[in-house]
C-alpha cells in the first residue's frame, strides 16, 4: 500500500534486492551506472528519471539511500560511495555535510546532572495508539490539559532535523522524557518540557513507526521501534545505548511501518514491505513476500513465533508479456500496529492488498492472531480481488505488463484496527480502509455488526492512518489526497459506536491553499488524537486543528507550515501534516511538521510542542 510513496522508488536497483557495489569505486558515474541507471533510466511509475533526481537536494539524496526507504537496497555500498552516488545523482556537492548523530549540534544537548531513570513509564503517551486498545483517546489527567484549555495553545518550542525533507516519526511522552525517529534514521530523545538533546541514536535506515517502551520482568525499561530495512531495535531509554536488534523477516524487501507493541516480556512486530513497488518492473519476479506478525521476547530479541497473514506459500505461477516468472498469492503487509486483546489472548490487525495473481483470501482483511502461539483465529475479508503494483497506476502498454490482471483498485488498511466497548458495554472492534468505509466487528469471531461510508476511496483516498475513539464514538479524518483537489479533499466525521450513523461531519477548508501555493491540498490523513471534548486532525495544507467532539466546530487552529526558532538552531520549516498525529500528553501537545512524499506535498523538517499560552 504506501510504500509507492517514495520518491526514490529504485535507488540502488530495489527490483533486486541488493546493490551491485562496484569495491573501491567512488566515481559517482560509475555507481549510478552499475547501481541505479537499471531502474531510473526506465520510464517506470513514480521513479525519478535521471534529470528527475537532478531536482533533488544531494542532502536528502544521501539521506535517503543511507537511512531512508532505500537503505535496505544499499548495504554493500560504502559511507564514502553512498556519498559519491549522491553528489551524482543530484548534480551537487554535499560540501561539509555532517550525518548521522554528528549532525545535531553540540550546543543542542542539555546542560546540567543526566536525567533521572524513567519511573512511570504510562505517564504520558506510549507507542502508536497511547494503550493497547490503539484508541488514540487520551483522559485529561494523562492529557494534562482540558477542552477549555486548547483555545489557549501556542508554541513552546520547536526543534529541527538537519536534511530531512520527510516527517514521519510520532513522538512518545513519558515522565517528562520524549522520544522520536526520524526518516533520516535519527532516534532522539528530549527533555519534553525544554526541547534539549538528551541523547541520539543512529538506527540503520529510517524510522517511521512511533517507539514503544515497556519495562521487562527484571525491573530494566527499554525503547522499542522498527526501521524501513526490516530491523527492530531495543535501547536504553536512559542512555540510548542498543540492548539488542535483529533483522524481522530475511524478504529484501522487508520494512517495519507499524509500531511494535509490548505486552508482559513480548513483542509484537507487524511486517510489511516494498515489494509492490519492485513488482512494477516488468522482468521482475513478482512476487514473494507476505505480511505477518513476529512475536519476539523483548528481553533478548530471539523469536518466539512468526505468523504470515496469507497461509499459502507463494508458489510459481504464469509468466508475463515478456517471460518473467510470477509467484503468487503474495501481499498482505501489515502497515500499522497490532492491537492487543489480552483478556481474550487475541491480537488484531488490517491487512494490505495483494501483490500478485491469485488474490489473497487474506488480503485487504481483518484478522485476530492468538497472542500466546501466533495461531490464526479469525480473518473477515472486506474487499476481494484486489492484486495491485503501482504499474496498475500507469495505463501505458509497457507498465501495464506489471500490472495484476486484477489491476486493484488498491483500496486496503493503513490504519490500526481499534478496540472499543460502547455505551451498553459490548465489545466492538473498529476498523477504516481506504474504500472510505468505517466497519465494527464482533472481536470474538470477525462477524460484522455495522458498517458506515464516511468517504470515497482511492489510492489515496477514504480512511488512510488512522482514526481517534473516545465518548461513544469515532473521529475519522478524510484523505482524498489525490482523488480531489484542494477545497474539496479531507474533512472529518464523528460515527455513532451504537448505530454506525453519522453524527456530524466538518468539511475541509476552503482558503488555506491559496491560489498559487505549491503542493498544498487539504485532505485529511493523518492519524486522530483525541480527549475528552477534543479531537485534534492535521491536514496536508500545513494546519494542525481542533475540533469540538460534540459538534465537529473548530476550535482551535494552527498553521506550521511555516519557519520556527528552534532549540538547538538547525532551521527549520514546517509542511504538510500526514502519517502520526500528534501526541498529547501532561500539558503538551506535540507534532510533527513536513511530509513530502511524491514531490506533491509540502516538505519540512521540525517537531513542534505546544502549551497553554506557550509557557
Amino acid at each position: 500500500m504506501r510504500h509507492f510513496i517514495t520518491f526514490l522508488m529504485c535507488v540502488l536497483s530495489g527490483w533486486a534486492g541488493t546493490a551491485l557495489a562496484v569495491p573501491g569505486a567512488l566515481d559517482g558515474a560509475i555507481l549510478f551506472q552499475a547501481n541505479c541507471a537499471r531502474c531510473h533510466d526506465r520510464a517506470l511509475p513514480r521513479m525519478p528519471s535521471r534529470e528527475g533526481l537532478k531536482e533533488k537536494d544531494a542532502r536528502d539524496v544521501f539521506t535517503t539511500i543511507s537511512a531512508g526507504v532505500m537503505a535496505p537496497y544499499a548495504r554493500s555500498l560504502s559511507h564514502d560511495e553512498r556519498r559519491a552516488v549522491a553528489e551524482f545523482a543530484a548534480g551537487k556537492s554535499l560540501g561539509d555535510f555532517a550525518t548521522g548523530a554528528a549532525a545535531i549540534p553540540k550546543t543542542a544537548y542539555c546542560s546540567g546532572p543526566a536525567a533521572p531513570p524513567l519511573g512511570r513509564l504510562d505517564s504520558g503517551w506510549n507507542g502508536w495508539g497511547a494503550g493497547l486498545e490503539n484508541t488514540r483517546f487520551q483522559t485529561s489527567a494523562r492529557a494534562g490539559l482540558k477542552a477549555q484549555d486548547i483555545p489557549k495553545l501556542k508554541v513552546k518550542w520547536a526543534i529541527g532535523i538537519p536534511a530531512v525533507s520527510t516527517m514521519s516519526g510520532q513522538p512518545v511522552v513519558a515522565d517528562g522524557q520524549l522520544f522520536f525517529g526520524t526518516f533520516s534514521g535519527l532516534v532522539i530523545a528530549l527533555d519534553a518540557k525544554s526541547g534539549c538533546a538528551r541523547w541520539v541514536f543512529e538506527a540503520k535506515a529510517g524510522v517511521r513507526t512511533a517507539l514503544t517502551l515497556g519495562r521487562l520482568a527484571d525491573g530494566t525499561s527499554s525503547l522499542f521501534f522498527g526501521d524501513l530495512s526490516g530491523q527492530v531495535y531495543a535501547l536504553d531509554p536512559d542512555t540510548g545505548h542498543e540492548r539488542w536488534s535483529m533483522t524481522a523477516d530475511p524478504h529484501p524487501h522487508i520494512r517495519v511501518t507499524g509500531t511494535p507493541v509490548f505486552y508482559k516480556d513480548r513483542l509484537y512486530v507487524p511486517l510489511s514491505s516494498l515489494e509492490e513497488v519492485a513488482g512494477a518492473m516488468p522482468d521482475y519476479e513478482c512476487c514473494t513476500f507476505r505480511g505477518g506478525v513476529l512475536a519476539l521476547d523483548a528481553a533478548s530479541g530471539k523469536e518466539i513465533w512468526k505468523t504470515h497473514t496469507i497461509a499459502e506459500a507463494p508458489s510459481k505461477r504464469a509468466k508475463n508479456a515478456v517471460g518473467a516468472q510470477l509467484w503468487g498469492p503474495s501481499g498482505g503487509a501489515v502497515w500499522s500496529a497490532p492491537t492487543l486483546d489480552p483478556v481474550h489472548n487475541a491480537l488484531y490487525v488490517t491487512t494490505g492488498d495483494s501483490y500478485s495473481e491469485p488474490p489473497a483470501s487474506e488480503s485487504d482483511a481483518v484478522m485476530a492472531i492468538a497472542l500466546n502461539d501466533g495461531k490464526v483465529k479469525w480473518v473477515r475479508q472486506t474487499l476481494g480481488g484486489d492484486a495491485y503494483t503501482i504499474a496498475c497506476a500507469d495505463p501505458s502498454p509497457k507498465s501495464q505488463v506489471a500490472c495484476p490482471k486484477s489491476n486493484g483498485p488498491d483500496l486496503d488498511y493503513g490504519s490500526s484496527p481499534v478496540l472499543a466497548q460502547r455505551a451498553d458495554g459490548q465489545r466492538l472492534l473498529l476498523a477504516g480502509q481506504k474504500s472510505g468505509m468505517l466497519y465494527a466487528l464482533d472481536p470474538e469471531n470477525g462477524k460484522i455488526r455495522w458498517q458506515t461510508k464516511v468517504a470515497d476511496g482511492g489510492i489515496v483516498g477514504g480512511i488512510e492512518w488512522g482514526f481517534a475513539v473516545g465518548e461513544n464514538r469515532a473521529f475519522v479524518a478524510i484523505s482524498g489526497a489525490w482523488e480531489q483537489k484542494a477545497g474539496k479533499a479531507g474533512g472529518i466525521s464523528a460515527v455513532d459506536l451504537g448505530t454506525g450513523k453519522l453524527v456530524w461531519n466538518t468539511p475541509p477548508s476552503m482558503d488555506s491553499c491559496a491560489p498559487g501555493k505549491a503542493r498544498c491540498n487539504t485532505g485529511q490523513l493523518a492519524a486522530v488524537s483525541g480527549l475528552p471534548g477534543v479531537v485534534f486532525s492535521g491536514s496536508l495544507d500545513g494546519h494542525l486543528r481542533a475540533y469540538a467532539t460534540k459538534t465537529g466546530k473548530i476550535i482551535w487552529d494552527n498553521d506550521t507550515a511555516r519557519d520556527f526558532v528552534t532549540v538547538n538552531g538547525v532551521t527549520a520549516h514546517g509542511g504538510s501534516l500526514n502519517g502520526p498525529g500528534p501526541a498529547l500528553a501532561n500539558g503538551m501537545v506535540y507534532v510533527v511538521s513536513g511530509y513530502a512524499m511524491w514531490n506533491k506535498w509540502m516538505p519540512g523538517n521540525v517537531l513542534i510542542a505546544y502549551s497553554v499560552k506557550g509557557i
